[in-house]
């Protein structure tokens, strides 16, 4: 029904934004480096191509404070063994001409990236079809249906469905389905996004600021975003728009004389510490929930399905997946 902020552009960047004791750092460049593997698969299987991107991302500085915050986080992330570099102003203009002259310089996560999450869609959608899926557009799953301690199925407006399992999977919604065992801690939180004109000349780039981000897409620059309580309105608003584009001007000047071919908004599904929801329901054995991935839903979703199905068979998992644990907000 909406997606926004990353999910939207599509970004595979867990170290934009990330922190030295982030538990899900690891889970996240893992999830990242999935897509090496599954976008050739798609390919071959589906025939197609979901853009994916591993070139770099780059974190412009234009002030003290973020030059030296971003100095300290390239040095504990190679410091951990991940490939991380500062670049000089200078290198900067040399890697991203376009990029403002008040640059100080930039931290790059070189193998950071994204992927055109409109194709993953539709190339996940043929996959799972294709081995054997069914899916069902006509009705809206609103209620859980619970008996004995199990999950039965769901009921749509008009339509019962029978499973021996459910997955809850519905995004900013998941928290407002009737038949859950217990509240859901999942909120809608609104990101707005822009599409201008790429500046004609300039090298294709993904880059962020300090409240927002820019990408090249199809000779489009794609800015965003906005994160804002309010409630299930996933309208664009004049203010939203403004401050997207103070952001991507103030990286790339050139925009200012580019106006917004397109804006559209969205909405993340957030959880109270910002982590997903991913397991086992503690006391319906058959009912998972994998949900709550907030700004990083696209980035985290080949992995997240992986290992759902790797618990629904019983498989050992190799990651921690205690910081995602549905129960850690409820009283047993």
């Amino acid at each position: 029904r909406g997606v926004a902020t990353r999910a939207a552009a599509g970004m595979l960047a867990p170290f934009a934004e990330a922190i030295a004791d982030d538990p899900l750092l690891g889970f996240a460049v893992r999830a990242r480096d999935l897509y090496r593997e599954l976008a050739p698969a798609l390919r071959e299987e589906t025939g197609i191509d979901i853009g994916l991107r591993t070139d770099g991302v780059l974190r412009v500085t234009f002030t003290e404070e973020e030059v030296a915050r971003a100095k300290n986080d390239v040095a504990w992330q190679r410091q951990a063994g991940f490939p991380a570099h500062w670049l000089s102003p200078e290198e900067l203009q040399e890697r991203a001409p376009g990029i403002s002259p008040d640059a100080s310089g930039a931290a790059l996560a070189p193998e950071d990236g994204c992927l055109e999450p409109e194709k993953l869609h539709r190339a996940l959608l043929e996959s799972a079809t294709a081995h054997g899926a069914t899916v069902h557009r006509s009705s809206r799953v609103e209620e859980l249906l619970v008996e004995d301690g199990r999950v039965d199925g769901a009921r749509g407006r008009s339509e019962r469905y029978e499973a021996g399992a459910v997955v809850i999977a519905a995004g900013c919604w998941s928290g407002q389905l009737r038949g859950l065992p217990r509240p859901l801690s999942v909120e809608p939180i609104r990101g707005q996004m822009v599409a201008l004109d790429w500046p004609a000349g300039e090298p294709s780039a993904i880059v962020y600021g300090s409240d927002g981000y820019v990408l090249e897409r199809h000779g489009r620059a794609v800015g965003g975003t906005t994160m804002e309580h309010a409630g299930f309105d996933a309208k664009v608003t004049p203010e939203g728009v403004a401050a997207i584009l103070r952001v991507v001007r103030r990286i790339y000047p050139a925009l200012e004389t580019h106006g917004v071919r397109r804006q559209w908004a969205g909405l993340r599904p957030m959880t109270p510490d910002g982590r997903p929801l991913l397991g086992r329901d503690p006391t319906v054995p058959n009912l998972w929930y994998a949900t709550g991935h907030g700004r990083n839903g696209v980035l985290l979703a080949g992995l997240t399905g992986e290992i759902l199905a790797g618990l629904y068979a019983e498989e050992s998992v190799e990651h921690d997946l205690l910081p995602m644990d549905p129960a850690r907000f409820w009283t047993l």
